[in-house]
């Protein structure tokens, strides 16, 4: 199985919408027991080197395998996929049921 690291930068805008879309999916594939690790960029001498050369907008960077795949994003739902071999129903998000927003009544 593909190894997937994350390399942040120190202080990331944790309310950045693909921020909070891949910290969801970490939480939902942990318990399955696939693991995608967050790091500082500096821990990786790799990474480190093409950010003190180009800057942190090439934050975040996808580390697969000890090989910088993506840079200056966080890597899509179908990525994540294909990367680790996650099938489709461990990471599809659930669309409400319409019943969740009624007081008494809640998702599945």
């Amino acid at each position: 199985m593909s190894s997937m690291c994350l390399y942040e930068a120190k202080d990331p805008d944790t309310t950045h919408p693909d921020y909070i879309r891949i910290t969801e999916l970490i939480e939902k594939l942990k318990p399955k027991g696939i693991l995608i690790e967050r790091a500082v960029w500096d821990t990786n001498p790799n990474v480190s080197r093409i950010i003190t050369k180009n800057g942190e907008k090439l934050l975040p960077a996808v580390v697969v395998n000890n090989f910088i795949m993506i840079t200056g994003r966080y890597p899509t739902d179908d990525e994540v996929k294909q990367i680790l071999h996650v099938s489709d129903n461990l990471i599809e998000r659930k669309t409400h049921c319409c019943s969740c927003c009624i007081p008494g009544y809640e998702c599945d």
